[in-house]
């Protein structure tokens, strides 16, 4: 028989343990289980408009969901629109409203996979939609049904300006879902910027995705050709000496897109950051380069059509594009002077002049159809010169070299042919670059990709392309081999771009770095292939190194980087 003082003991230890247990418990389920304060089931559930912080859509753990998402999420309704900065008064009626989001995902692990990410122009109104990859995940607090997120980029119809965003909404197997909030979270775009935010309503239609193994293998495969990465701030631990106040030194830190710099197979980067805090989706953040497509698309074709047909880049512009053959103007003119940009066609040699008039715009940038781009672009610079003896910045020429393109392998393969579709792509597919940027703005009658501009990608396609360039193009047999050592090649190529430190040749610039840059060690022509693109966007191969950044500000300034790049990290010079 238990005495009352161990009987007493018995009870307090049994509470003590009771105790314990009920602690572990709520630990346990306090440690897993999220007490959100942003985008709240109650939020989703209703109708209000606010915004939140870019953490908000974040996944908040990686275990197996009670429900899987595969089929068709529609999203419509009004947001609340706020500009920030710049003049709408040019944009398209209409341009207040939410654009038309009709998309399929497939779900693979917490992965949300849109079934098609190729970012071009999608609609007919002032805006078009695509989605990105995002995340599914489940949080306790909302009763049974799974979280889902994704980045989405709103392009501007006619034009290579984007805008960054996120969405979340819940959702469950039987197609039940809540509202759809969407945030505008950052731009690439120097002419405006503004804010749609709020919950919009929804449709989620589950459907069997036919192709879902494909897709899944197809995003598998992107993500093994990703770089590893690393902070930026890491390269200054990684390489001692580095200040790291010479990299992006120009560029006020809120306009910067994506930042690389990638040396050893690895790229350190910045630039994830948003006016709503670090973007959680940052790999598949993209962004219109405006330019490089004249060295990511015109280049590739043509290089890539004159290893298949050697003489190639020597055809006549007239004899490729009908609307070039009506004077004498194109008379002498070559792919590759078009690609040069030393057509002898001009109204001034005044660097950027003719670019920058108001005929281009309204003549050429204005217009949707390629019959009327094309016959700006054929008939409206008088002739001066033969050809190859100045250079004269056109985005027309460029444009023609699509056309061009286009109409040669009509004549090779077959009718449907486009050089962009079949030759350009499935060099992105070889080197590894993202389903995005196999996207690209087209013109509204034939829908031919534009060669000059209208790409979308992301930090990792433009180091993946440029290295390909560097270190392997010479040797896989894809791109004519003269023209890929023309581009990388120290010594002076095409013309002098005049009033500049710069030549221009085969859609790069040439920047003399022996002028202006430590770089003048390697001796006199040291001559660098860099990419360009409208608001500063700049890609500049070295030897072992890489310089990309991705930029809204205007500013293009990297010779103090690759000063910093020549005393810390690497002073090889170029090859040949």
């Amino acid at each position: 028989m238990k005495t009352g003082f161990q009987r007493t003991w018995i009870i307090l230890i049994t509470l003590i343990i009771f105790s314990i247990t009920l602690i572990s418990i709520i630990y346990a389920y306090t440690s897993t289980t999220q007490f959100r304060s942003e985008a709240t089931f109650k939020y989703l559930t209703s109708s209000a408009d606010q915004t939140f912080s870019a953490s908000s859509f974040a996944a908040t753990n990686k275990s197996p969901t009670i429900n899987q998402f595969e089929g068709r999420l529609i999203i419509s309704g009004a947001p609340t629109l706020v500009g920030n900065y710049g003049d709408m008064d040019d944009l398209l009626t209409g341009f207040e409203q939410w654009p038309t989001f009709n998309v399929d995902f497939v779900q693979s692990d917490n992965r949300l996979i849109p079934v098609d990410r190729h970012h071009g122009f999608i609609g007919n109104g002032p805006w078009s939609i695509t989605a990105g990859v995002g995340a599914v995940w489940d949080e306790a607090s909302d009763k049974g049904y799974t979280r889902a997120a994704f980045p989405y980029t709103i392009k501007e119809n006619n034009a290579n300006c984007e805008h960054n965003g996120l969405a979340t909404f819940l959702f469950k197997n039987d197609g039940t879902i809540s509202n759809v909030h969407v945030q505008n979270i950052a731009e690439t775009c120097v002419f405006y910027g503004f804010e749609f935010y709020g919950t919009l309503a929804s449709q989620y239609i589950p459907a069997s995705i036919t192709n879902k193994s494909q897709i899944i293998d197809r995003r598998n495969r992107e993500q093994a050709f990703w770089l590893p990465t690393k902070p930026l701030t890491e390269l200054a631990i990684d390489y001692p000496g580095v200040n790291l106040a010479n990299y992006g030194y120009a560029i006020k830190k809120e306009t910067i897109n994506g930042y690389s710099i990638a040396v050893n197979g690895i790229s350190y980067i910045s630039g994830c950051n948003t006016r709503y805090g670090p973007h959680p989706y940052c790999t598949d953040k993209t962004i219109g380069t405006y330019s490089f497509a004249k060295s990511m698309h015109a280049f590739i074709a043509v290089a890539a059509l004159e290893k298949q047909y050697p003489g190639f880049k020597n055809t006549l512009i007239k004899d490729l594009v009908a609307e070039c053959n009506v004077d004498s103007r194109w008379q002498n003119v070559t792919v590759e002077n078009a690609l040069d940009m030393a057509t002898g066609n001009y109204t001034s040699l005044e660097n950027q002049s003719d670019e920058s008039s108001d005929a281009i715009v309204f003549g050429y940038f204005i217009p949707t159809t390629r019959a009327k781009r094309a016959t700006f672009a054929c008939t409206a610079w008088p002739k001066q010169t033969e050809p190859n003896r100045y250079h004269v910045y056109h985005t027309t020429d460029t444009e023609l070299v699509g056309y061009a393109v286009n109409q040669f392998l009509k004549t090779k393969q077959s009718k449907n042919s486009q050089g962009f579709n079949d030759i350009v792509i499935p060099i992105y597919e070889k080197i590894g670059l993202s389903e995005y940027i196999k996207g690209s703005q087209r013109t509204s009658d034939s829908q031919e990709a534009w060669a000059g501009y209208g790409l979308s990608m992301t930090v990792n396609d433009v180091v993946l392309f440029s290295q390909y360039l560097r270190d392997f193009a010479l040797d896989d047999d894809l791109l004519d081999p003269t023209m890929v050592r023309e581009v990388l090649t120290k010594q002076t190529r095409g013309l002098k771009v005049l009033n500049s430190d710069h030549h221009y040749d085969n859609g790069f610039w040439r920047f003399h770095a022996d002028k202006k840059t430590k770089l003048a060690a390697c001796g006199s022509p040291t001559h660098l292939p860099v990419m360009s693109g409208f608001g500063g966007h700049t890609n500049i191969i070295l030897p072992d190194v890489i310089i990309t950044q991705l930029t809204d500000g205007g500013r293009y300034e990297v010779s103090r980087t690759i000063d910093d790049v020549y005393d810390n990290i690497s002073q090889k010079c170029p090859a040949f």
